[in-house]
């Protein structure tokens, strides 16, 4: 491992002093710090809102519409989950939840996704082919060292500046919130700790696709155009999957003939919805139901489920391409960190939607965890080709 490791401090500090490097990571600081400026303005923005709005009039009478409504629902015997719910609904009227400090990371967010992907191919497709250039790789190979060694080194020594890289901008993040006053509660912190390492493992990934170019391409110039053609290919793919999915899912079923029926909040508390025009009623004052208004008509209820296996089939064929983008990937792990109210996405889906309770970061890191297991089989697969090819190559 020795031979690894000198490898590896050579190639750190070549990136260390790289004005390439140092370029990408002047840019990538900026657009942190800018991210989290603008991020930390809005959050308190929303934290003053937060406060007014409990002063607000309106919002107590809701909070008094709640209760009178929880109120009715024990004295007609309504289930314990439906009045559970209701005093949940209002313990969080009462005593809402504050403004997350995660907000500020949508802001960061949206400038990573770029740059980070940038950061990881500027150190790695020059990698092995600026040595075939230079003639310098023919030399090191003259030496008592293993090729897997030289590989290994080269790779570790990248890995690290990425380390060192993400460590830098979590640090400062941390130091401009704790300078606007925010202390991040256990949970947030978590969430940000992972948040910057779910971001090295998406600059580690471009980085292994940069590698693998840079062992395949006889010149630098060619590695940069066969990463750049990957990273279009991919984007490219991603803003044509609506029109794959529509191809491969068709299209959703057509409603029957008639009125679409409208759900109405009624006196009777009971399992079988009945459907009529809606009742802007406080709950104390809502008329019973009329019992000649007909429940939902068989057609109607087919349509729904029909509607529902429809999204469900959608979601599961938009899920399975946008797994191939790297972009879309950490786009959906990172909206899931950021949020500490569950998944964000999944379209007419209910069990892609947003949670009322506050998960922990685990909860969060499972309910994306084919996302992780795709990024890391891309990175391990980018890893495996760059070893076989230049284990084989010939360096004469």
């Amino acid at each position: 491992m020795r031979s690894e490791f000198i490898v590896a401090g050579k190639e750190f500090r070549d990136h260390l002093t790289s004005k390439r490097f140092i370029v990408v990571f002047a840019i990538l600081m900026l657009l942190s710090i800018i991210g989290m400026v603008n991020g930390m303005n809005d959050y308190n923005n929303n934290l003053e809102s937060y406060k007014k709005m409990q002063a607000e009039p309106w919002y107590q009478e809701q909070i008094a519409e709640l209760q009178k409504r929880i109120a009715y629902l024990e004295a007609n015997g309504a289930s314990e989950d439906e009045i559970t719910e209701m005093k949940y609904q209002l313990e969080k009227m009462i005593n809402p939840d504050m403004p997350s400090v995660m907000y500020v990371f949508n802001n960061i967010n949206q400038y990573f996704v770029f740059i980070g992907a940038v950061l990881g191919i500027s150190l790695g497709f020059d990698l092995i082919s600026r040595e075939k250039e230079e003639g310098s790789l023919k030399s090191l190979l003259s030496h008592p060292v293993f090729r897997d060694s030289i590989l290994n080194g080269k790779a570790l020594g990248a890995i690290g500046m990425l380390t060192a890289v993400m460590a830098s901008v979590f640090f400062i993040i941390v130091a401009i919130m704790l300078f606007y006053g925010v202390v991040p509660t256990g949970n947030d912190f978590s969430r940000i700790v992972v948040y910057f390492i779910i971001a090295l493992v998406y600059c580690m990934l471009f980085f292994a696709v940069s590698l693998m170019m840079s062992t395949v391409a006889k010149s630098s110039a060619m590695s940069i155009l066969y990463v750049l053609g990957v990273v279009v290919a991919l984007f490219v793919f991603g803003m044509m999957s609506y029109q794959v999915v529509q191809i491969i899912v068709g299209q959703p079923p057509q409603p029957p003939d008639g009125p679409y029926p409208v759900p109405i909040v009624y006196e009777s508390v009971s399992s079988e919805i009945k459907y009529q025009e809606i009742a802007p009623e406080i709950p104390d004052k809502v008329p019973p139901l009329d019992p000649d208004i007909p429940p939902m008509s068989d057609e109607w209820k087919k349509y729904q489920e029909d509607m529902q296996k429809y999204w469900d089939r959608y979601n599961m064929v938009s899920n399975a391409i946008g797994m191939v983008s790297p972009m879309d990937n950490f786009n959906r792990i990172s909206a899931t960190i950021i949020n500490r109210y569950g998944p964000v996405y999944g379209l007419m889906d209910s069990r892609s939607m947003i949670s009322y309770q506050e998960q922990t970061v685990w909860d969060s890191l499972v309910s994306v965890w084919p996302n992780l297991l795709v990024i890391f089989v891309e990175m391990i697969i980018a890893l495996a080709v760059s070893y076989v090819k230049f284990l084989r190559m010939d360096i004469r």
